[in-house]
């Protein structure tokens, strides 16, 4: 989960902003502004990093609705990117079944999954297991069968995980540092330009 809030650090330029403004509620709506567009461009930027990051298109990550967002308001100067959910199955990555297993692009990269399948029986059968998931053999022998039965469905990157790691991190970072300075943009609006 990444907070872009106005946390401890910052009490300092909001008593500066009170005595500016001459009131509280000016420099909380001042900073509440800050905080929320600072934001939404962050949310816009990990969203995009994000998708590249797992392997997704940025209208399937939205479709799965992983990644929630909460803006600052009145009570709380604070603006949440969170992520929710367990490991994507791999059939979102772009699977394909081939006589060698699967092949899919799960975080950005081909990779092959030998012996893996999507179709019951042959891998030109067209048949999907189920709905077209992705599965392995896991070992174990069926006494009624004769034959190794057990079957696993294989998973990808899940959101929460991939949202704390890597070039999303770096991304929330990059937009976070501009908050400064769009908190003295939101002053100067609210002061029609005196403050600059």
């Amino acid at each position: 989960m990444y907070r872009l809030e106005f946390m401890d650090q910052n009490a300092m330029r909001f008593q500066e902003a009170v005595g500016v403004l001459g009131s509280s509620a000016k420099a909380h709506k001042a900073f509440r502004r800050a905080i929320n567009h600072t934001g939404g461009k962050a949310h816009t930027q990990v969203r995009r990093t994000l998708a590249k990051q797992m392997g997704l298109t940025q209208k399937r990550l939205r479709q799965l609705g992983a990644l929630q967002t909460r803006r600052a308001n009145y009570h709380a100067l604070e603006y949440t990117i969170t992520g929710s959910g367990k490991e994507l199955s791999l059939k979102e990555f772009g699977a394909k079944q081939f006589k060698f297993g699967v092949r899919a692009r799960p975080w950005g990269q081909t990779r092959r999954y030998p012996g893996a399948f999507i179709f019951a029986g042959n891998w030109r059968s067209g048949q999907p297991v189920a709905y077209g998931h992705v599965f392995k053999r896991r070992g174990g022998f069926s006494e009624k069968s004769g034959r190794n039965n057990a079957i696993e469905k294989m998973w990808g990157p899940s959101v929460p995980k991939e949202l704390v790691r890597d070039a999303s991190v770096k991304a929330f970072e990059t937009t976070a540092k501009d908050l400064g300075p769009r908190i003295r943009h939101e002053m100067s609006r609210l002061t029609d330009g005196v403050i600059g």
